[in-house]
């Protein structure tokens, strides 16, 4: 049946049509049955993403250190060779150290898909529920043009935010930086 409706213009977008109908149906089927999370929860999930994030640096710096290592100790070095002016060892040694920044700076990366994998029933709704919390965040947060060296914007980002206390905290700071950007004329965000 699936050679049938596919022979053809007409045939092919039948089919393409067909399949993402399924796909969309089987994608309500999924959020239908996941738990809603309440923010109490989607707060503690995410102190343990970043957690999980942050543990996951080390072993990644220790791997690409060991990495870095093993490759640049292997090269042939010469000594009355230099490269760009300086020592091949020296060279080498800072791009062994590179590779275990670079590790580092890829372990919250690394840390983020074991959460993933190890939540893979909340996976999907802790992102729907950040969605929304970017989104209130985003309309929440104070103008940038308020900033001044005496008036610094408070957490942009709402990266600090771990609680319900912490969000409105967040809020009282943001309204304080837009009232004294403006400096008490009344002017409101739009």
């Amino acid at each position: 049946m699936l050679g049938l409706m596919s022979s053809g213009p007409l045939g092919g977008r039948l089919h393409m049509s067909l399949t993402r109908a399924m796909f969309a149906h089987t994608r309500r089927l999924q959020t239908a049955t996941e738990p809603a999370l309440n923010w109490e929860e989607f707060f503690t999930l995410r102190k343990q993403r970043r957690l999980w994030e942050r543990l996951a640096a080390l072993p990644c710096a220790m791997l690409g250190l060991g990495a870095g290592a093993a490759v640049f100790a292997s090269l042939p070095v010469n000594p009355q060779q230099t490269f760009m002016g300086f020592d091949p060892l020296i060279v080498f040694g800072g791009a062994t150290m590179f590779c275990g920044v670079l590790g580092f700076v890829g372990g919250p990366s690394v840390g983020r898909i074991w959460y993933r994998m190890g939540n893979r029933r909340l996976a999907q709704s802790l992102d729907l529920k950040e969605a929304e919390f970017f989104r209130h965040v985003k309309s929440n947060r104070s103008d940038p043009v308020f900033s001044s060296a005496s008036n610094p914007l408070p957490d942009f980002y709402g990266e600090k935010i771990n609680s319900l206390s912490a969000y409105r905290k967040w809020l009282r700071k943001q309204r304080e930086h837009e009232r004294k950007g403006t400096f008490n004329l009344g002017n409101k965000k739009k």
